[in-house]
């Protein structure tokens, strides 16, 4: 058992970490931005630390900036919550590398999980049912084609394509006609340069 850990994340979600730990008898350090001083989490938590400015990308995402302020409190433990970086590898790897115990899944089956591809073809190896279709990823626009033409044995309309890392906050969507199919096809290109190049 825990005597104390850190969490990783804010609002309601840490919120609700805290209300564990506290029937668990676990002490809890939160992180925030300039902008939550004065969350609702941050006053109920047995101990606080302001990690960087409102951006999520200069704070919650702030990898170095989270195992410092789990260093410097003494924490055990360190946990992600959802979203964020809960399904990050590098960042449990780092967690534990630390010292820290990652509260989550192993960074390898984050890794193997958090990519589409690889993650449906764990399933199918393992004799697990997964929705029919591609179990590689689509090397170009030209395959890409191949696979959504009208001749195409894979599967009739309708047909989606989608970002092989996460799912981007952005949802799928069937496509009514091979017209629309073709035009949605490279949405996730799309959504990949705009995140950065995930996907």
């Amino acid at each position: 058992m825990f005597e104390k850990i850190l969490i990783a994340n804010r609002g309601e979600i840490a919120l609700r970490i805290q209300r564990a730990c506290r029937e668990m008898g676990i002490r809890t350090v939160v992180v925030h931005s300039e902008a939550d001083t004065e969350a609702k989490y941050v006053k109920l938590a047995d101990e606080s630390v302001c990690i960087g400015p409102p951006p999520a990308a200069s704070s919650y995402l702030n990898i170095p900036a989270i195992i410092s302020a789990a260093e410097v409190t003494d924490a055990e433990a360190i946990h992600p919550g959802y979203g964020f970086l809960s399904e990050n590898a590098d960042f449990a790897e780092k967690v534990e590398r630390s010292g820290f115990v990652f509260i989550g899944p192993r960074p390898e089956n984050i890794r193997l999980m958090g990519d589409k591809v690889s993650a449906k073809q764990a399933m199918s190896k393992a004799g697990v049912p997964t929705v029919p279709g591609s179990v590689v990823p689509l090397p170009n626009r030209k395959t890409s084609s191949k696979m959504t033409s009208p001749s195409s044995r894979i599967a009739p309309i309708p047909r989606m394509r989608q970002s092989s890392v996460r799912a981007l906050g952005v949802p799928s969507r069937l496509p009514s006609a091979s017209s629309e199919a073709r035009e949605r096809r490279w949405m996730p290109e799309v959504r990949r340069l705009a995140t950065g190049g995930e996907g």
